[in-house]
């Protein structure tokens, strides 16, 4: 369970850093340049996901928790920056579930 939490708390983290490029982005006016990028701009938030899990080491590992490491070290980053890029709708989802008291 700790795992699943902590992939959501690498998901806020994610947005806080992305919420931060934008600015910066926006502030040096090439922000949409880089939006126009064939590949990096659609994909701009999952290469960010895993340049944070590549920055913060074994600590980004989260699938570890499972028990799933594999043995080449780029698989691990692409494939925990994936998740936690993929986890960003299941954050919204639970924060909209809190914000509404738990109540259908």
């Amino acid at each position: 369970m700790y795992v699943i939490g902590l992939f959501i708390v690498m998901a806020i983290l994610l947005e806080a850093v992305m919420k931060v490029l934008h600015s910066v982005l926006g502030l040096a006016g090439v922000d949409g340049h880089v939006g126009k990028l064939p590949v990096i701009g659609a994909n701009l938030t999952l290469l960010v996901s895993i340049l944070m899990v590549w920055l913060f080491g074994d600590w980004g590992m989260v699938l570890g928790g499972w028990g799933w490491v594999h043995e080449d070290e780029w698989i691990n980053y692409v494939a925990n920056g994936a998740i936690i890029c993929g986890m960003i709708p299941l954050k919204d989802a639970v924060f909209n579930a809190i914000n509404k008291g738990l109540r259908a």
